[in-house]
């Protein structure tokens, strides 16, 4: 090819968005990042606590936990659907 077969056509395969679209991308991935920091505040307590004693103890204690993992269940979604 030489440079006077150069093809006016070629856009090189790229598309444009206007601010408004890239400002709303940019806060949806704020939002996101959000979430995610949230929900592993949340559970990193948990995960420490399993093991902070695991190798002393061959049992977990954990009275109502049906209760206390549902209550943290729908904190978890409540953070997710916000």
């Amino acid at each position: 090819m030489s440079i006077t077969d150069f093809d006016d056509d070629f856009d090189f395969g790229f598309t444009t968005v206007s601010e408004d679209v890239f400002v709303q991308a940019e806060a949806a991935t704020q939002e996101g990042q959000q979430k995610a920091e949230t929900i592993y505040k949340m559970v990193l307590p948990l995960l420490n606590n399993l093991v902070k004693d695991a190798d002393q103890n061959a049992y977990i204690h954990w009275p109502n936990r049906a209760e206390k993992i549902e209550a943290f269940k729908k904190k978890l979604l409540g953070v997710l659907n916000s």
